[in-house]
């Protein structure tokens, strides 16, 4: 498995770091990390974004957990311009997932928040 980074805010993406510390034992090959409204001013996105994250090119796959679509939008927009990563967004929402692979995106994945395991998430081919 490749390294895997998993970028957040809300239950669904809460429920997914459950899961997957709940499984798995060694995630040395996954990184999580918490999104907040301070990555999109303006002026601070780029070093926000590098303060959090060391250089996302590092990662075989991202998953994008947006909590809204205008989080959605501008996380699909941010990390689309380091790709040569897959880059997948899960949502509990389907109506936005043209928009979202016209934007980059190369999955759009639906999933509920409770109740399921993500173990595929880091079993999958990356």
């Amino acid at each position: 498995m490749g390294k895997v980074l998993l970028v957040g805010k809300g239950k669904l993406y809460k429920s997914v770091k459950d899961s997957i510390r709940a499984i798995h034992t060694d995630i040395r090959n996954v990184e999580t990390v918490d999104y907040d409204e301070e990555w999109f001013k303006p002026t601070r996105n780029q070093n926000v974004f590098y303060e959090k994250i060391r250089d996302p090119r590092q990662y075989n796959s991202v998953y994008l957990f947006p909590h809204s679509l205008l989080d959605g939008m501008k996380l699909v927009k941010l990390f689309s311009q380091f790709k040569p990563f897959r880059l997948f967004v899960v949502t509990c929402n389907h109506q936005n997932s043209n928009l979202y692979k016209k934007m980059g995106a190369d999955f759009v994945i639906f999933s509920k928040p409770d109740g399921y395991s993500y173990n595929w998430l880091l079993t999958s081919e990356s």
